[in-house]
């Protein structure tokens, strides 16, 4: 991995990333080559501490460590250790601490600080021997880690003081006493306050501007904090005092091993109850008939395992000894005589002295009292056990012939602890002689017995051999002579071999459990193998295989002539190292268990070829003394070969194995890997089957067995997970040796190369398996990756820094942003902890930006900076990528780097401005990834820049950004914060964000991010593509802390790099106060936002005064100076707290009194936005506050009329008008807190004795009169608010009152339109945004801005197309302009001349933004048919610029508009509304006076038209006025009438409100009727309706067709719909009675106008067709047309008619039976075959229907004449004739 990043091609990278392609590779500098270039420079360097590191960087000691245990080479040596302290402190020379009794005073100084004076004796009056300033202390706790009864006093971080009571009690009291002093709690009095000046200040000038800035610089430095000591995400560093975690705040020993509970055993002797002289002649001792062979090991029964390796010991009396002859222990394999790599050797004298040791050392590391010491006793083989024990059972004298073979014989035990503390039992003894029995004989079965050996009941069943184990136990002597290792190593130089016996110290088997695992401090290289079981029951290779024996060999070479190797540890008696080893033998047993121990001494190179070779013997045990030579030499017969190759994958491991059997030993045996592998040279036993079973215990300190990639990761999960990590850090700490003579070399000659590539290979070994292992071994790679870090984090002490930023490099790019999270967050914990090193600024090199490429800034992360300041450009780095992932990564990166820069600021060595300042330097490029980043934070509202639909940041073309005086587009890379590491501006890439003003590649950018959750982490900071999802609060707020504290100490030139549209966000982290931090967080959040606007107020005030020219271009009137004055309102946006605000307050009255011009000539916008924002706070709940509002609003006032030299205050009271006017509608302003505010501006007025004689005070108290006047009308509104028809009535009537003031009547018509948006109702917030344009239009009609329309004069060229609007554009024609809209806009010709139109800054870019929202708005109501003519003033305007790209664009949106219209016509699915009438009635009077009130006020007895959306039914605006009127008057004072009729008020009761709501329609005349069309023109500018009310002679509402009459009812509205308004009141009202007949044709007429728009539809709806048809002709419901024909067309009836009417009813049931006879045909022609005896039916009524109708109307009705289906109407004839034609035809 690490070759293949440094394989990335070097080439300037234009397009995304593939998901292959890894960050680009940092090259660290050479930095001691650097530092030793510039060392000279450095030194004069005035900062030169934060450049070098110190000289006592460490110390040296020397330690003496007395070692229980040597290697081979050397006795006592000595270790130089380099001791390293945490990284937040420096190192002090203290390696062993001694204490000195001293007597401490506490006193309390005159400054209230307290001192600490300690003396050496009692006598305090003498002068002290030191003292202790507790103002530096930050900290005490306790400390037990160096004696007892200790605490610690920690001083600035810096050093720190052990003290020691003599009691508990005594610490306690110190330890409270001086914590109650230290205790110091959080800032409760007010925030750092700017005293407001004078207000009656009256002198002007440059003068007053210096006082005001010298004052505010004054006041805001009083008392400031640091900003990360108030961060309640970083609570540790916020309080120093807090005792540091970390684990290098202690100091760390050498690590002394821990040995577990030592015990010699001395072996003395085995007596046996049958004992005799052996000698013939019987003159010699009497002992044991024949030899026995002792083996003493210790078993844990509790844990049922092996604790110790077995302990071999030759008891025998040397003539029992000669009783074994001259063989020796090799059983019967000679040894080879020639010598062989991995043969093991030691002197003749020291392996004579070995030949028959009898005390050994036994260690236990973890005693308990189920720990037993077990004695195995073997004899010579003579048949099974129970031959062998029963002579010595039955106490006979029978000798046994003598074999070489041995067997076993029997167990004895003894308990080795008293207690579980390992209090050595030294009086107990070995328990009696138990026989053993042959099937249990392994060493599981042992367990078993041992454990009832211990219980009473089950002792008295065994068998037991007479006899004694004299075994002395007991503590190692602490000056032990003549010991050896198990690897018969001595532990100290031998004295003379003949003073003492050998002392062999027994190997341990140490629990695999990390409790108990320690390093190994001697040298170690055993493999222990242990045969178990064989099963030869079912073999059939051989006759004879019963008696058998296992030999162990260990050979390099599975060659024909190969030898074993003679390394095998030999039993007492024989050879120290042999070549062969054997088994006990179990006598006529074919399936054995074994329980022998095998000791190897490992080769220190082991290979492929070393392995182990079992040969398995049949052991003939009948031999007697006349058996021939010929059968003494096949005393053992071989029945078998295995064998066991060592390394497995290039590893030993411990295990148990199960193997097949070979009958034969072929050449090269072992390539055969497997038993199925049948060649032609070996033959398996039992077909192959692995019928063997052995076993293997490495303890080696040569071998892991692990891979070693693990070794590291293994050792530290394993520490880890028994909470040993101080084991880690002991090793890391202290392993590394150093000559004293070498740390005063140059770190590059300290270490040869080798050992650098060593190093190099480690961490790279670790960080794969780290890699690899991460998802298996979670909290075992966490754990690896902190001891790399730690252990890289402490080269930088010794090794050459270079070097280790290239350790560094390696580390990190081995992780990639497409690997894991896990990986992810390892590699930032790596960072963290070696970025938290003590000398982390020296490392990252903080030099002038000279020493880089000038041409790239140093807020670029280029590769040029990260190279020089390496960690700091990783660090950053790494955060640009995590900014693009995961949200837990993203907080894990911001944390780490927020954590180093507050413990940067909090560190006393760095306390100065400059050395902050330049640290600060080392941050810059963060502001490149703030901007990246900037749209996932900053809210659009509360951002000046510019966003289109997918948050991507757009600045307009023009807009620049002026450093020292000269203007930078914002595009350029050094806005950038990722740059190609070539110094090449032109290789450098742009912002992540787009900057380019070019609308397509925004457009671009825009389809390519929405819809977009998250992007694929990217794979360089060199092009890739910014993510969509948002940074949390948590995150934002870290990213803008970080930078806000760097622009905080950087030094002013630095500052003025930086542009104010970065500030707008930094108090976005004040809206709200955080929980969860034990100590105020409620104070400590109220802290931080003070300081944090604070610091804004700095850098802002900074900015001002560098680039106060460009801020005075165009008088004021430019886009930088929005934004500055944008970022000064932001405070007022956010919840700030009341001392803040007083800043703000202050810093305002000096923008304003250096830029005049901005706010007082020009356009309004900037003196609005002021005003709006102060007038909110003059409502504030904080009384200074309100003051502090009302004095800067009075001073805007002052300095308007200073500026116009005493004319008027136009500007500002139009403004402030129009604030009020806007805050009544947003934020309910107009309480006794804002009344209060606006007597304080009078005061101000009536006592500032300058301007007393002048127009001022009159004008500022009409301002304030007029404001009350505008107020009087938010009472009504609130009393209203749940009413919207009359809470836009009131806004309509404010709006009315400001005709004179264009600017004051936009507020209120934008009022209203919010209003409108948020009740639903689109169509008049549409129309009053169409009102707004007219408005602008006339206001520049007025002004007089004609250029364009004087242009009419120039006629066009023949052929020439000119559009009309270049002529005639919208301000030229004012209001008139939007007639074809709407005629309601002829309101805004109400316009009056005034002072107010004269202070009005509209443009024409004014007018087309309001059109623009006009159509937005015409498309969300659905009224599309009117987008063209709004467009047309627009086109207009845009073809004089010659702008043909916005051309096509509105083009566009027309053509898209009619295809819209063509949709919705055709679909009918448009919902315009209902409309409805509602009236209201109703007078309460009062009994006491003479005076009556009405319910409803004004809108007693008035009527009115209500527009509802869509499919409003009468019930529900019933329901919805009863409710919203039973809210205001109680639900019993309020009745709904009913029924439309007309309404006498003086019938009602006076009591009650009364409410009639009645369904209207719009009604048109015969020219409209004609002239609309479509459902939009019939929704679209009315002003006439209609309803119909039934009524009859009788008084009663219905009756018979012949007495039914009703009144009809046209209604006209003062204006026409949609409009301003949801309701407008009804101004002219005519009504129509009808008599019956009259009503008949009036309903006759409008079925067959029905009918034949059913007709002539395009797309017939033929289920409605249906319906009307089945209304009009079917038999079952004709009542209604045939009742009327009966009714007013028979002969007797017609005559009570005028003829005319009577007539013309009659022309109407002729059409209405034509338009009948269409309908069928129509139907006919789209019905199915299902619905065909449908038509036939209806068919037939129809023509029922006809025959009915000729017979009234006394005229034949018939088919037509060219069709045999169709009828036709006869002139009228006698009803005869027509009865008879009728019957002609029907024949």
């Amino acid at each position: 991995r690490r070759l293949a990043c440094c394989s990335l091609s070097q080439r300037p990278v234009t397009k995304l990333l593939t998901a292959q392609e890894k960050p680009k590779l940092i090259d660290p500098l050479d930095y001691e080559a650097v530092i030793s270039e510039l060392g000279d420079e450095l030194k004069e360097d005035p900062l030169r501490d934060l450049l070098l590191f110190p000289d006592n960087d460490f110390t040296v000691s020397v330690s003496f460590h007395v070692l229980c245990k040597l290697n081979k080479i050397t006795a006592f040596r000595c270790s130089v250790f380099i001791l390293l302290f945490s990284v937040d402190f420096p190192t002090f020379g203290y390696f062993l601490f001694s204490f000195k009794r001293r007597y401490f005073q506490l006193t309390q100084l005159t400054d209230n600080s307290y001192i600490m004076n300690f003396y050496k004796d009692e006598k305090i009056s003498k002068e002290p021997k030191g003292c202790i300033f507790l103002d530096s202390c930050t900290g005490v706790v306790q400390n037990n880690r160096l004696r007892k009864h200790a605490f610690e006093l920690k001083m600035n971080e810096v050093t720190y003081f052990v003290l020691a009571a003599e009691s508990e009690q005594d610490m306690e009291e110190w330890i409270s006493t001086l914590t109650r002093i230290l205790q110091i709690s959080p800032h409760d009095g007010p925030a750092p306050d700017r005293k407001s000046l004078d207000l009656t200040e009256h002198r002007q000038g440059e003068s007053t501007a210096r006082r005001l800035q010298t004052h505010e610089r004054r006041e805001i430095n009083k008392e400031r904090l640091n900003l990360f000591s108030l961060d309640p995400d970083t609570p540790v560093l916020r309080s120093p005092r807090t005792e540091h975690s970390s684990s290098e705040s202690s100091s760390v020993r050498p690590f002394e091993e821990k040995l577990g509970r030592r015990f010699m055993i001395t072996c003395r002797s085995l007596n046996l109850m049958l004992q005799g002289c052996i000698n013939e002649s019987e003159t010699g001792p009497v002992t044991n008939i024949e030899p026995f062979f002792v083996s003493l090991a210790l078993l844990d029964v509790r844990e049922g395992r092996k604790v110790s390796a077995d302990f071999h010991v030759d008891l025998n009396h040397e003539a029992v000894r000669q009783m074994l002859g001259g063989c020796s222990q090799e059983n019967g394999l000679c040894s080879p005589a020639e010598k062989k790599p991995g043969d093991c050797y030691l002197s003749p004298d020291l392996e004579h002295w070995l030949c028959f040791p009898k005390q050994a050392v036994f260690s236990v590391t973890n005693p308990h009292t189920d720990i037993v010491m077990v004695a195995k006793v073997e004899k010579v083989l003579m048949g099974n056990i129970a031959c062998g024990t029963e002579p010595y059972i039955k106490n006979t004298d029978s000798s046994k012939d003598k074999v070489l073979i041995k067997k076993n014989s029997g167990d004895v035990c003894r308990p080795v602890f008293k207690d579980n503390q390992g209090a050595l039992d030294r009086e107990s003894r070995f328990s009696p002689l138990f026989k053993q029995e042959s099937n249990k004989i392994s060493t599981d079965d042992l367990i078993k017995l041992v454990s009832e050996y211990r219980r009473a009941e089950k002792t008295s069943k065994l068998q037991t051999v007479p006899g004694t184990l004299d075994v002395a136990v007991d503590y190692v002597p602490m000056e032990h002579q003549n010991c050896v290792t198990s690897s018969y190593v001595p532990v100290k130089p031998f004295e003379d071999l003949s003073k003492h016996q050998p002392t062999v110290e027994v190997e341990e088997f140490v629990q695999d459990t990390t409790k108990f695992i320690q390093p190994h401090r001697v040298y170690r290289n055993h493999i222990y193998v242990y045969p178990k079981h064989l099963k030869y029951d079912s073999q059939k290779s051989f006759a004879k295989a019963r008696n058998l024996a296992v030999y162990v060999e260990f050979r390099s070479s599975d060659e024909e002539v190969a030898k074993p190797l003679k390394c095998i540890y030999g039993k007492p008696g024989g050879p120290v190292f042999t070549t062969a080893a054997c088994s006990t033998v179990l006598h006529h047993s074919q399936n054995p268990d074994f329980y022998d121990e095998v000791k190897i001494e490992l080769p220190t190179q082991l290979h492929e070829k070393h392995h182990l070779l079992f040969s398995f013997y049949h052991v003939t045990c009948d031999i007697n003394a006349k058996t021939n030579a010929k059968r003494k030499e096949a005393l053992e017969t071989p029945v078998g070969y295995s064998w066991l190759p060592l390394l497995k994958e290039g590893r030993l491991s411990s295990q148990e194995f199960n193997i097949s059997v070979s009958c034969n030993l072929p050449p090269g045996y072992l390539a055969i890997k497997e038993a199925s592998n049948n060649g032609a040279d070996v033959k398996w036993v039992d077909g192959g089957k692995a019928i063997f079973k052995v076993s293997t215990n490495v303890v080696s300190t040569v071998y892991t067995q692990v891979g070693e990639a693990q070794v590291l990761v293994h050792i530290v999960a394993k520490c880890h997970e028994e909470n040993l990590d101080h084991y880690l850090h002991s090793y890391i700490k202290v392993i590394k040796r150093l000559d004293f003579a070498r740390s005063c070399l140059p770190r590059p000659q300290r270490f040869p190369s080798s050992y650098l590539n060593r190093v190099e290979t480690l961490v790279e070994t670790v960080s794969e398996h780290i890699f690899w292992k991460n998802k298996d071994l979670a909290e075992e790679t966490r754990s690896a990756n902190l001891a790399v870090a730690a252990f890289v984090k402490r080269c930088f002490t010794l090794m050459d820094r270079g070097f280790t930023f290239k350790l560094i490099s390696n580390y990190i790019n081995m992780i990639t942003a497409t690997d894991s999270k896990v990986l992810c967050e390892l590699k930032f914990e790596f960072l963290r902890e070696v970025c938290n090193h003590e000398h982390y600024i020296p490392l990252s090199l903080p030099l002038p930006s000279a020493r880089i490429t000038v041409s790239v800034p140093e807020y670029n992360l280029t590769g040029e900076f990260c190279r020089k300041h390496f960690l700091t450009g990783l660090l950053l780095r790494e955060l640009g990528l995590a900014l693009q992932d995961e949200q837990d990564l993203r907080h894990l990166a911001l944390a780490t780097l927020k954590t180093l820069m507050a413990k940067h600021s909090l560190d006393a060595r760095y306390a100065t401005k400059e050395k902050q300042a330049r640290i600060a330097s080392l941050y810059l490029p963060l502001y490149g990834l703030i901007l990246d980043n900037m749209p996932r934070f900053f809210l659009r509202d509360l951002f000046p820049i510019y966003f289109t639909s997918s948050d991507q940041v757009r600045l307009p073309t023009k807009e620049l950004v002026f450093i020292h005086n000269t203007p930078l587009p914002l595009h350029t890379p050094a806005f950038s914060s990722l740059a190609v590491a070539t110094g090449n501006q032109t290789d450098s890439r742009g912002s992540l964000i787009s900057v380019d003003s070019n609308p397509s590649n925004s457009d671009r950018n825009s389809e390519k991010m929405d819809g977009c959750e998250k992007f694929a982490r990217p794979q360089s900071l060199i092009g890739y593509g910014s993510r969509c999802d948002k940074l949390d609060q948590a995150e934002t707020r870290s990213l803008l802390m970080c930078f806000l504290h760097i622009m905080k100490t950087i030094s002013e030139g630095k500052n003025m790099h930086f542009t104010t549209f970065c500030f707008a966000g930094f108090t976005q982290s004040n809206g709200s106060v955080q929980d969860g931090d034990t100590l105020s967080p409620t104070d400590i959040e109220a802290n931080l936002s003070t300081e944090v606007s604070l610091t804004v107020l700095d850098v802002l005030e900074l900015f001002v005064h560098h680039h106060k020219k460009q801020l005075l271009l165009d008088d004021g009137q430019n886009t930088l100076m929005k934004k500055v004055l944008d970022t000064y309102m932001l405070f007022f946006q956010i919840n700030q707290s009341t001392a803040t605000l007083r800043h703000v307050f202050a810093a305002l009255r000096l923008f304003v009194q250096k830029f005049p011009s901005a706010f007082f000539q020009g356009k309004a916008d900037l003196c609005g936005c002021l005003c709006y924002e102060i007038l909110k706070c003059c409502n504030h709940r904080s009384s200074s506050t309100q003051m502090e509002a009302a004095a800067l609003l009075y001073f805007v006032m002052r300095k308007n009329f200073e500026f116009t030299k005493g004319k008027s205050i136009v500007r500002s009271h139009l403004q402030v008008i129009k604030a009020v006017s806007q805050l009544i509608a947003d934020a309910g302003i107009g309480g006794s807190r804002f009344q209060q505010s606006l007597a304080i501006i009078n005061n101000f007025a009536n006592g500032d004795a300058p301007l007393k004689n002048t127009p001022f005070p009159a004008e500022v108290k009409d301002l304030t009169k007029r404001i009350r006047t505008v107020l009087m009308a938010t009472a009504q509104m609130k009393e209203h608010e749940k009413d919207p028809e009359m809470l836009v009535d009131l806004q309509y009537s404010l709006a009315n009152s400001y005709a004179s003031t264009p600017e004051l009547r936009r507020t209120w018509l934008e009022s209203m339109a919010k209003v409108h948006v948020r009740n639903g109702d689109l169509s008049e917030a549409a129309m009053c945004y169409i009102h707004i344009s007219a408005l602008i239009a006339e206001s520049l009609k007025r002004r007089g801005e004609r250029s364009l329309a004087r242009s009419v004069c120039m006629l066009p060229r023949p052929h020439q197309h000119v559009s009309i609007f270049c002529f005639l554009p919208s301000f030229s024609m004012g209001w008139a302009a939007f007639m074809c809209i709407s005629p309601n806009v002829k309101e805004e010709g109400a316009m009056k001349e005034d002072t107010g139109t004269q202070d009005t800054p509209y443009t024409e870019d004014t007018l087309v933004e309001q059109l623009e929202l006009c159509v937005d708005y015409l498309w969300k109501s659905e009224r599309h048919e009117l987008i063209a003519d709004i467009n047309k003033p627009v086109i207009a305007v845009f073809e004089k610029r010659r702008d043909f790209k916005r051309l096509s664009e509105l083009y566009y949106d027309i053509h898209r508009s009619y295809l819209k219209v063509t949709e919705v016509v055709n679909s009918e699915k448009r919902l315009f509304g209902r409309y409805y009438r509602v009236a209201f009635y109703g007078q309460q009077y009062y009994h006491f006076t003479s005076m009556k009130e009405g319910f409803f006020e004004e809108e007693e007895s008035k009527e009115f038209i209500y527009k509802e959306p869509k499919l409003t039914g009468l019930s529900e605006i019933s329901q919805r006025l009863l409710k919203l009127y039973s809210d205001k008057f109680g639900a019993d004072n309020v009745k709904m009438i009913q029924d439309s009729n007309k309404v006498n008020p003086k019938d009602l009761d006076p009591k009650f409100a009364y409410i009639q709501v009645t369904y209207v329609v719009p009604y048109f005349d015969e020219k409209e009727q004609q002239d609309k069309r479509t459902d939009f023109e019939r929704h679209h500018n009315i002003n006439r309706f209609v309803f119909e009310t039934p009524f009859t002679l009788s008084g009663k509402k219905h009756g018979d067709v012949e007495e039914q009459c009703k009144r009809r009812t046209i209604l006209t509205t003062s204006s026409s719909f949609p409009y301003l308004k949801k309701r407008i009141q009804v101004v002219e009202q005519q009504s129509t009675e009808m008599n019956p007949i009259e009503v008949a044709i009036d309903e006759m007429s409008r079925k067959v106008s029905e009918l034949n728009q059913l007709c002539n539809m395009e797309e017939v709806d033929m289920i409605r067709l249906q319906l009307k048809l089945q209304g009009s002709v079917s038999v079952k419901v004709n009542a209604g047309p045939m009742a009327y024909a009966r009714a007013f067309l028979e002969e007797k009836n017609a005559k009570k008619y005028p003829d005319n009417q009577v007539k013309l009813l009659k022309e109407i049931f002729r059409q209405f039976a034509e338009a009948c006879g269409q309908a069928l045909d129509v139907n006919e022609r789209l019905i199915k075959e299902d619905q065909l005896e449908y038509q036939e039916e209806m068919r037939a009524h129809y023509k029922d229907m006809l025959m009915e109708l000729s017979g009234i109307m006394n005229e034949q009705v018939s088919l037509h004449p060219d069709r045999s289906d169709d009828w036709y109407v006869m002139p009228s004839i006698p009803l005869q004739t027509a009865s008879y034609h009728l019957a002609a035809c029907f024949a």
